[in-house]
């Protein structure tokens, strides 16, 4: 499982070093390949192949012109594409997710169980910033479980 978040930057050649304990913990793939890709063009997400195999098979389950299932994919598809790991752990990100990520320099990369996400630091430090967890977050949480 991936869980935490480590600091990691973006090299000149738009490579993204991935934290050791990242490297260790991610499951294996066939010739280092990952899907990477993003939700919303916010964030860099990173995919070993078989559990993006596995959400590219729920798009294709019926129903499969389902309109959220359609935007979903297109999206997705506009900004992935297939990437290998080298040796030393550097994974280059697509230059069209890494202009709107803004993906350069100091990023953050957060584990999310299955998946890496990879944040701009300052973005992200904003954004907790200025949406931390209020009362009614925490209530609803409550309720959830938590």
């Amino acid at each position: 499982m991936l869980w935490g978040s480590y600091p990691a930057k973006i090299d000149e050649k738009s490579r993204l070093r991935l934290p050791a304990k990242f490297r260790r913990d991610l499951p294996e793939t066939v010739d280092n390949e990952y899907y990477i890709t993003s939700y919303d063009g916010k964030c860099a997400r990173i995919y070993p192949v078989p559990v993006w195999d596995q959400i590219a098979k729920k798009l294709q389950e019926p129903p499969r012109m389902d309109p959220v299932k359609m935007k979903l994919q297109r999206i997705t598809d506009f900004y992935g594409s297939m990437s290998e790991m080298d040796p030393q752990g550097r994974i280059l990100l697509p230059p069209r997710l890494r202009e709107s990520a803004q993906l350069s320099g100091d990023v953050v990369v957060y584990g999310r169980q299955d998946h890496l996400e990879i944040w701009n630091e300052q973005v992200v430090s904003k954004d907790i910033e200025e949406n931390p967890l209020t009362m009614e977050d925490m209530e609803k949480l409550a309720e959830m479980g938590f």
